[in-house]
């Protein structure tokens, strides 16, 4: 499917040289030392934290990234594979706050997020389970990572994201997902889990997400390398000098990744937009955001590595015009880009701070156009159909012949909470919005789940390992 190109293939090697410019002779401060260390065997110039990366070296080790990769689901049906091309789906991530129609807004608990997991675990269109659907904030800080991890394998069988807290604490999630999944050896080979550790924008890493990094690539398993650089803010007002910040942090991400372990699966994760300047808040829902995720998917597809695009975004504080148009727009960019990850995909609003239960439901339904539109228009004497229009000639019928049975299950896309039956249809099945509609499709998921599918042994496993830790 052809993309939808902001820039030029001039403008993006501009932007791809004014990075190297800025990796070169500005830098990334990285307080970790033992990332400093690794980057200067690998050639890497210091002066104190702040690390040089001469270009040289950026374009040897950007090309040891693969351009696709496969993550490894427990059932194997939903493994899905990451590349240049194809879009996959994964759940909100990080929001402290939920919300439904029934229970309003409020602090997540544990409960809240294995209610998330399963939902996102039977929507058709999410792929990928994320790491943190909300915050369990009931859960000591401490055990959280291991808590989340645990509740993530035990109730989905999709692939899944991990903890990003520094090395010990990142390396720990590792080997504890690996015991569902045959040991830390056949991980390596078969990844499992993405990991998505964030740059300190402008141009820094903390000893936290490096480390973390670090884990990831040791072991070989996915992740999103992430700047969300904020225009007006942490970057340049200018849309063009944001990226190419964001696009340094995220460059000497992948460089020090590749050092590690080369051929390690990254995800190209650029997530920047503008602030709000009368508030100085980050907008998500903003037209900005979408133009820096068209440049971003452009970047990514210029380097051959994967991308991460942000997804259902809105900075509307309920499920409203707001939220559709805003996350219509910016799941539409996300496709028009190219991008492959598509993070948040479903569930956002407040910009990053709340997860809806109804709109996890609602967004699983744009995604699925967006899937349907994706696909294309096949061309073909089968679907080009000139004998079923020489049958069926002027002022004919198409709708009961044989052509039309065989072909439009495939053909259109079928809504699962979208409604179009005229309208006294409509009022004599409950005359319901589509948010009533959604909060009864979750509510009727969570009803049906039945029990987890986590082997009795492994689920014993696991939990031996949290204790031992």
């Amino acid at each position: 499917m052809q993309r939808y190109q902001v820039l030029s293939q001039n403008e993006i090697e501009q932007i791809h040289e004014n990075t190297l410019r800025i990796m070169e002779n500005i830098g990334v401060v990285m307080t970790y030392r033992p990332a400093r260390d690794i980057l200067e065997k690998g050639g890497a110039i210091l002066d104190g934290e702040r690390v040089r990366f001469p270009q040289k070296m950026v374009e040897k080790e950007l090309k040891n990234v693969p351009s696709s990769f496969t993550m490894y689901a427990r059932n194997p049906k939903y493994n899905v594979t990451l590349n240049t091309e194809d879009s996959v789906y994964a759940g909100p991530n990080c929001p402290p706050f939920v919300t439904d129609m029934d229970r309003g807004r409020r602090p997540g608990t544990l409960a809240d997020f294995i209610e998330i997991i399963k939902i996102c675990d039977r929507l058709k269109n999410v792929d990928i389970q994320s790491q943190i659907p909300c915050e369990p904030g009931d859960v000591e800080v401490a055990r959280r990572p291991d808590v989340m991890l645990y509740n993530t394998l035990k109730y989905s069988e999709k692939p899944f994201m991990g903890s990003s807290l520094g090395y010990e604490n990142a390396k720990r999630g590792i080997e504890m997902a690996s015991l569902a999944f045959g040991g830390m050896e056949a991980i390596k080979e078969k990844p499992i889990m993405a990991s998505i550790p964030c740059t300190l924008t402008p141009l820094a890493y903390d000893d936290s997400m490096l480390g973390a990094l670090m884990a990831y690539a040791e072991a070989r398993q996915p992740q999103l390398i992430n700047s969300l650089a904020i225009a007006g803010m942490t970057a340049p007002t200018t849309l063009a000098g944001l990226v190419s910040v964001q696009n340094a942090e995220v460059l000497a991400g992948i460089v020090l990744a590749q050092l590690i372990s080369p051929g390690t699966p990254i995800v190209y994760s650029g997530a920047g937009s503008n602030a709000e300047m009368s508030s100085g808040v980050l907008s998500i829902g903003s037209p900005e955001h979408a133009l820096v995720s068209l440049v971003v998917g452009q970047l990514a597809k210029y380097y051959q590595i994967p991308c991460r695009i942000s997804g259902a975004l809105s900075d509307s504080k309920l499920v409203d015009a707001q939220a559709g148009y805003e996350s219509a727009v910016t799941l539409t960019m996300g496709q028009m880009a190219g991008g492959n990850f598509i993070l948040h995909g479903v569930g956002i609003i407040e910009g990053y701070n709340c997860t809806s239960l109804e709109k996890l439901v609602i967004d699983n339904e744009i995604i699925g156009y967006m899937k349907r539109i994706n696909k294309g228009v096949a061309v073909n004497e089968e679907t080009l159909a000139y004998d079923v229009i020489e049958e069926i000639g002027p002022k004919g019928t198409f709708l009961v012949h044989d052509h039309t049975l065989e072909n439009f299950r495939d053909e259109f896309y079928m809504p699962t909470i979208g409604d179009r039956w005229v309208y006294d249809q409509w009022k004599s099945r409950g005359g319901l919005s589509v948010e009533e509609r959604a909060n009864k499709k979750w509510k009727e998921i969570l009803e049906n789940y039945g029990e987890p599918t986590l082997p009795n042994d492994i689920d014993a496993e696991l939990q031996k390992f949290m204790e031992i830790y």
